[in-house]
């Protein structure tokens, strides 16, 4: 007799089974027939994801090789929600381009393997979903396989892939030796059952940090992820909103490991630390919208590598949700944003002065201490997480005090801060809940660490946004515009390491219109 719980890992396997049905379809069947199998298929795999997510309130997953936690239907929503958006947009976007079918094949995979890494309980499972995400993103980052930026991006790519995969890979091997298993849920629960925790087990933690590192291209491995805006609009939208992602992903998963071993958390926060910092400095010296948005999310994966290292796994979940759908949005709609961009550079900067900035932080303070004092939580991780966005706060209402437009202007700033501030509030509590992550006793030398980071950070900021063109400035400014030449070397490094012939730049052919003796003009 059929139970009701075979009802949820059916639903679970049929996500991504439908997108692999989806690229089968698409690569066999005729233009017409594959366009309508595709938009079929996208709002399947939502809906089965929806409906095991509800669905996991009533029943459990009977399945041991799939995942049991809240986090697995989170990014499952996330996922679906985002393919079907995305897909929609390439078969509008892509329309009538030769290479349509090819790309809404690779998109579908990926999206099958994103899924599996999202459900699944068994480490060899998730090592091959890995490798296929990255072997399959490398197909749509060539996708103009003629441009030589592209194929470079493409080329470095495909070198801290692999070695992601190795470190990844060995990981999971000492894991498996460790503990005589390849369930996911088991080890962990092991590992947070022990006193102590092995050398090999350690070892694991540290090689998946480096994993982690290397998937959300910090740096010095962050070149490829501003060149491959080479590539059509829809394949940075995912990229930057679901693939850089999943080195959080892996850090929030293997949580109960990663919180106690303090190895892992110093290499996540000297790595990831300096490239937030580094990263959203540079970003505010782009012009082009495309770069900019790739400086942004190599700063976003950093400051959420950050929060894993300082035990704020809730946090760093809600920011790789948010970062996911904002990069999304933004990326998708790319003339608008464009726009946007160009209005805020007409807008004066007006600097706030003493009594604005300190109005603003008393302002600020009447959302942070209370929602800080009254929130679930304790330890000095727990009040930084308050801290740090109080910081947005308070230059957000400096800003509105500074510009202008009377008490109409400051009710808007004020009202724009309390909705972000509600909303950070629930989201948080709400994935704090779902998450209920592990202790993570925090040390004082790793607040110090991060608090001279952000201060490193509000300097910065404030140099390039009000004094760009004093002497300092404008010294930080070209420093920053060239990136520290850091890609460069890496680039340099890369290609002598790994040799790549990349493709010539094809130049088109002058047309020369000359007379006849008809009076006839003739091109040749």
């Amino acid at each position: 007799m059929f139970d009701i719980q075979h009802i949820e890992p059916l639903l679970l396997l049929l996500v991504p089974l439908s997108y692999g049905v989806g690229a089968f379809a698409t690569a066999r069947s005729g233009q017409r027939a594959s366009v309508l199998i595709r938009s079929a298929i996208f709002r399947l795999a939502f809906a089965f994801a929806l409906v095991a997510a509800i669905g996991s309130v009533w029943w459990p997953v009977s399945a041991t090789w799939l995942s049991q936690a809240p986090l697995a239907f989170i990014m499952l929503l996330l996922i679906t929600l985002l393919g079907m958006v995305l897909g929609q947009f390439s078969e509008r976007y892509l329309a009538g381009d030769p290479g349509q079918r090819r790309f809404m094949v690779w998109l579908q995979v990926i999206l099958a393997s994103v899924s599996v890494i999202a459900i699944t309980n068994h480490l060899v499972m998730f090592l091959v979903s890995w490798v296929a995400i990255s072997v399959s993103l490398h197909q749509l980052l060539m996708f103009f396989p003629d441009r030589p930026r592209a194929a470079l991006a493409a080329h470095k790519k495909f070198i801290f892939a692999r070695l992601a995969e190795l470190c990844l890979g060995i990981a999971f091997v000492l894991l498996y030796i460790q503990y005589d298993t390849l369930l996911i849920d088991q080890i962990l629960a092991r590992v947070s059952a022990d006193a102590d925790i092995p050398p090999g087990t350690q070892a694991s933690a540290i090689l998946m940090a480096v994993a982690a590192l290397l998937k959300c291209a910090q740096i010095p491995f962050h070149g490829w992820l501003i060149q491959v805006v080479e590539s059509p609009t829809p394949v940075s939208a995912l990229l930057h909103a679901g693939v850089v992602n999943l080195g959080g992903f892996l850090m929030i998963l293997m949580a109960p490991l990663i919180s106690q071993v303090s190895a892992a958390q110093w290499l996540l926060l000297l790595v990831a630390g300096p490239t937030a910092v580094f990263a959203s400095l540079v970003m505010m010296t782009r012009i082009s919208i495309k770069v900019r948005l790739a400086w942004s999310t190599c700063s976003q994966m950093g400051w959420m590598l950050v929060e894993c290292a300082l035990g704020l796994y809730e946090l760093a979940l809600l920011h790789l949700v948010a970062h996911s759908a904002y990069k999304a949005h933004t990326f998708l709609n790319a003339g608008n944003t464009v726009e946007l961009s160009m209005k805020k550079r007409l807008v004066a900067v007006n600097q706030p002065d003493g009594k604005k900035w300190l109005a603003a932080t008393c302002l600020a303070g009447l959302f942070v201490v209370p929602t800080m004092l009254l929130s679930p939580g304790s330890g000095a991780a727990h009040h930084f997480s308050w801290l740090v966005p109080g910081i947005a706060l308070v230059i957000l209402f400096s800003e509105f005090f500074s510009a202008g437009g009377g008490v109409l202007n400051k009710a808007r700033g004020l009202f724009i801060g309390a909705a972000f501030w509600a909303l950070y509030w629930l989201q948080k509590t709400f994935f704090n809940l779902m998450l209920a992550p592990p202790e993570n006793p925090t040390s004082l030398l790793e607040l110090v660490f991060v608090g001279v980071l952000f201060g490193v950070l509000v300097l910065g900021y404030y140099q390039i946004r009000y004094h760009r063109f004093s002497p300092a400035g404008a010294r930080l400014y070209r420093f920053l515009f060239a990136a520290g030449y850091l890609d460069e070397w890496s680039t340099r490094l890369t290609l002598k390491i790994w040799p790549a012939k990349l493709p010539d730049v094809v130049r088109p052919r002058p047309v020369v219109t000359v007379s006849s003796p008809s009076g006839s003009r003739e091109s040749a």
